[in-house]
């Protein structure tokens, strides 16, 4: 879906258009990733925040400080220690997975992307700031796309369509209901 990989056969369309088309800076633009154990760079929880938005990086500091309130992530930035300004090394040992799995949060929602691929985005997150992510990604505009692949069932409990994915085969289902129904099911014959 982000290009990490091209198609081996068929195409993959993104707003009517064949992904391979979209340079990568587009891409980087309308795709956010939110991942269970994110990438981050040595610098600062800014500099990471900013890293390959174009958009965000003419943005002086006060005014991503006044984005982040706008968008309701300021209260996020209370797990670090000196806010925007924490270091974060180069193997990211100075923080925990829940604020790398944060810092990845803010870095996709500012962008407001088109697409929002959530993969086990939430693992390594209390339960607090999971319901704080949730309702941020919920004010999301209606026009973005959110793939959430996950292993709770909760964490799906709000999506329009439900698939999933086992043995190489994708199976949809028509409802939470039915997504719990098939998953129990599965296990009872596995």
């Amino acid at each position: 879906m982000a290009r990490l990989f091209d198609p081996t056969k068929g195409i993959v369309l993104f707003n009517g258009k064949d992904i391979r088309t979209w340079n990568r800076e587009e891409i980087s633009e309308k795709i956010g990733f939110i991942l269970q154990d994110p990438f981050l760079f040595a610098g600062t929880v800014r500099e990471n925040i900013l890293y390959g938005s174009t958009a965000q990086k003419k943005h002086a500091s006060e005014d991503i400080t006044k984005l982040l309130a706008e968008q309701g992530l300021e209260s996020l930035l209370s797990v670090f220690p000196n806010g925007l300004d924490t270091e974060v090394t180069g193997t990211g040992d100075s923080i925990s997975l829940g604020q790398k799995q944060i810092i990845a949060f803010i870095r996709a929602i500012l962008r407001k992307p088109a697409l929002l691929i959530l993969d086990e985005a939430t693992a390594n997150i209390d339960t607090v700031t999971e319901q704080i992510l949730e309702q941020i990604i919920a004010k999301l505009p209606k026009e973005t796309t959110k793939v959430i692949i996950a292993h709770r069932l909760n964490t799906i409990e709000a999506a329009d369509e439900i698939f999933f994915i086992s043995g190489g085969t994708i199976s949809q289902t028509r409802s939470f209901d039915d997504a719990v129904t098939m998953l129990l099911h599965k296990k009872r014959t596995s």
